[in-house]
């Protein structure tokens, strides 16, 4: 089931929403600071849990695949809800922060459990510049669940 394109805050700042044949919704977007560089975001709503993978294409090597990023689960955290579990379930040193400040903060904002693949590079960015690739992340993929759970309440499905 493919989604249906949606004309909103998201598309008038450059992201481009791409159709998929099944339940992953696939986003592209600008980095912030880095407008050459797209995040691409494939982001999985399961009924009990979150699967996204991100990861970045530069426009000079768009065509070279990614190597395998770090995979990170996390999960709410029932006796302490603003701190969430997490584990590195396949760690690589130079995605496993991104991946698990992402899981985290998704697991703790939806209330499920999130399992994060990030193969997203970020060479020479500043600490600010990764904190709004975090921000940009993290605004997409809630805006589109916020949107598919409209969708399943107006649809019932």
């Amino acid at each position: 089931m493919a989604f249906p394109q949606q004309n909103g805050p998201l598309e008038s700042q450059g992201v481009q929403l791409l159709p998929s044949s099944n339940t992953a919704k696939h986003i592209a977007l600008p980095l912030p600071r880095s407008p050459h560089t797209t995040l691409h975001i494939r982001l999985t709503h399961l009924e009990t849990s979150n699967l996204i993978f991100l990861t970045t294409t530069d426009h000079a090597t768009s065509s070279s695949s990614s190597a395998l990023g770090s995979f990170v689960y996390a999960m709410p955290n029932r006796l302490n809800p603003s701190d969430p579990l997490s584990t590195a379930l396949f760690p690589v040193p130079s995605s496993i922060d991104f991946a698990t400040r992402v899981a985290k903060i998704l697991a703790r904002k939806t209330g499920k459990p999130t399992y994060v693949g990030c193969s997203a590079t970020f060479g020479g960015a500043t600490v600010e510049e990764e904190i709004e690739g975090v921000k940009a992340v993290l605004e997409a993929i809630l805006n589109e669940l916020a949107l598919q759970e409209q969708n399943v309440k107006v649809n019932g499905t």
